[in-house]
């Protein structure tokens, strides 16, 4: 009976004889290089994103194929023939050693090259879209301290250690942990804890009350199930009153460290230690927090204001230098007049985020605040990554990171982990339009128009004041077919957006009168109004003759709006099919990436100058 290392050494004389792995080999290099080209070339060619997958996919399937092929068939001077069996073929010597190894080789190469092929694994180790693709192992809503000292001067220490306990949660990872604008959203409604955690989804909520009596302060700590309000644990955290503030810090480590414990499910080594704040400088800074979320010209006015006055308050206060960036870097994203310039704001906002990392490397307010003024910058996506993974190692529960990650998830080709990424950061702050205006645009660059109009719509309903949610379903209803449910917007200062909807519909004229009226106005340099800078309507007017397929108007228009802004043409407007009339025009692909690429070149080095 023959044994089975015969048989094998048989088999591998057969694979020798008929060259498969001489032709595996070459085919794994040529077809590794193919995707890699692919991988390069795509993106600048704006090819559907299911191109390169395609490739991938007709990659991997031909590999069988072709050693299929080797087996069977051999190339000669005479062309291809069927190769002969065995025992008609002239004999073949057994493998030597030499060659058993060069086998072994081919083999560990090509098992090498999937290892570190992109597809399957980053450059940087873990993928960005594994990082925020992680379930929730726990979920939990805190609610404002209340202060039961009866001494208001306290009210400031309560809204202090709210915030430090939150931000604690939010550095466990893995635990939806709501943002405070949403939770007390909820409660200005007057909801009850159980339907406050049935709006906001979480199994648990934590409630605390500030007590202080002669000489001494400290803290009642509950926490309870949503469901039956059964209380889970409770502590108490004694604190001395003349720390002020820094008491907050040092309560927030010892109810994180508790919290860990009393949830079975969590297990983490993460350090609750942060640095502590005076009391006047936090003060502001909460304050300014507050405003932030609201996203109105007058709301982040009022948080640029009262992050600058806790800067000048505490010099070493880092995460007001982070949000003093978001605040300037949001005045571009809502198109805001601004008393600085597009870049202006946008190489002070980078400057900020850079001195908010420097003052406190191990805080993830810094990496998000410089990682989103990039984003909107159109800085390529490896300007982006490390910050975006150092934001999210940091604080894996924080909203702010998931929803301008999901940007550079979806330019690496993760689309439906960008999608999970940006739903994520809804999940942790519902009652926040930003987090739904985010997804809504990620949506419209996809072509998923459906989305994109349910997210503007929740996003309008939840701040009516705002109208980038109107722009972004006016530009949605366009693109699925429905430019006359467009015209019964009010869409403000949009007229571009109204004349893309009556040019679709074959009013042409009515059109062109609009963009001519919106061209006139522009070029005259009069302030429009007094809320939205000038950026808005050329951006619109980019689309517009975009949309009409007129190159020439399209680049005129494109280029001032990146004359005024770094974000003149919002990035996934420019990538969606609003563009995609002229996006084939070798002129257009050439200006847009140059405009893009000196936006963010701009921005660096204004960057370098914006702070003393």
């Amino acid at each position: 009976m023959e044994q089975p290392t015969s048989r094998i050494r048989v088999f591998l004389s057969e694979l020798q004889r008929r060259k498969v792995f001489r032709v595996a080999l070459v085919y794994a290099v040529v077809a590794l290089g193919v995707i890699e080209a692919a991988d390069l070339t795509f993106p600048a060619l704006y090819l559907p994103d299911g191109a390169y997958q395609l490739v991938v996919i007709l990659a991997i399937a031909g590999f069988p194929v072709i050693v299929a092929l080797a087996w069977v068939f051999e190339l000669t001077p005479e062309g291809v023939q069927r190769e002969l069996p065995a025992d008609e073929a002239q004999p073949v010597p057994p493998p030597s050693r030499r060659s058993r190894v060069a086998a072994a080789a081919t083999l560990a190469l090509f098992a090498a090259l999937l290892l570190v092929w992109r597809p399957w694994r980053s450059p940087g180790g873990e993928s960005l879209a594994a990082l925020t693709g992680a379930d929730f192992l726990d979920s939990v809503a805190i609610l404002p301290v209340e202060n039961r000292t009866g001494d208001s001067a306290l009210l400031n220490l309560s809204a202090g250690l709210t915030d430090e306990m939150i931000g604690a949660l939010k550095r466990i990872g893995r635990v939806k942990v709501i943002d405070p604008f949403s939770v007390q959203r909820f409660l200005d409604l007057q909801f009850t804890p159980r339907q406050l955690a049935d709006s906001l989804g979480v199994s648990k909520l934590v409630q605390a009350s500030l007590y202080r009596d002669t000489g001494r302060m400290w803290v009642n700590v509950r926490t309870t199930e949503s469901v039956t309000g059964s209380v889970v644990w409770t502590q108490r955290y004694d604190a001395e009153v003349p720390e002020g503030l820094a008491a907050a810090g040092e309560i927030a480590r010892a109810f994180g460290n508790d919290y860990v414990a009393n949830t079975p499910a969590l297990t983490t080594s993460v350090s609750f230690d942060r640095p502590t704040h005076g009391t006047t400088g936090q003060q502001a800074y909460l304050l300014g927090k507050s405003w932030l979320g609201r996203r109105t010209k007058e709301g982040l006015s009022q948080a640029r204001a009262k992050f600058e006055e806790a800067i000048e308050l505490e010099e070493g206060h880092a995460e007001a230098y982070a949000a003093l960036s978001k605040a300037h870097a949001l005045s571009l994203a809502y198109r805001y007049r601004w008393d600085l310039d597009g870049y202006g704001a946008a190489g002070l906002a980078l400057a900020l985020a850079n001195r908010a990392v420097e003052l406190e490397p191990e805080g993830s307010s810094g990496y998000s605040a410089r990682g989103y003024i990039a984003t909107r910058s159109h800085a390529p996506p490896e300007d982006v990554d490390e910050d975006c993974r150092r934001a999210i190692e940091l604080a894996p529960g924080a909203a702010d990171a998931l929803s301008w990650c999901a940007r550079v998830i979806n330019q690496q080709g993760e689309v439906d982990a960008a999608f999970d990424a940006a739903a994520q950061a809804i999940a942790l702050d519902p009652q926040n339009a930003g987090r739904r205006l985010a997804l809504a645009y990620e949506a419209l660059s996809l072509g998923r128009y459906e989305r994109a109009l349910e997210e503007a719509r929740a996003a309008r309903s939840l701040q009516p004041e705002l109208m980038l949610p109107r722009a972004i379903e006016a530009r949605a209803l366009l693109l699925s077919g429905r430019a006359s449910e467009c015209l019964g917007l009010d869409l403000g200062p949009h007229d571009g957006i109204r004349a893309m909807c009556l040019y679709e519909l074959g009013r042409s004229v009515e059109a062109t009168v609009i963009a001519d009226s919106i061209s006139r106005e522009l070029s005259s340099g009069a302030v429009l109004d007094s809320i939205y800078s000038h950026v808005i309507r050329a951006e619109d007017l980019a689309c517009y003759y975009a949309w009409t397929r007129d190159v020439d108007q399209a680049v005129t228009w494109m280029d001032i709006a990146f004359e005024l802004s770094p974000s003149g043409v919002e990035p996934r407007v420019l990538e969606s099919a609003l563009f995609a009339r002229v996006r084939t025009s070798p002129e257009f692909r050439r200006e847009m990436e140059r405009v893009r690429s000196a936006a963010w070149e701009r921005v660096k080095g204004g960057s370098r100058t914006a702070l003393p």
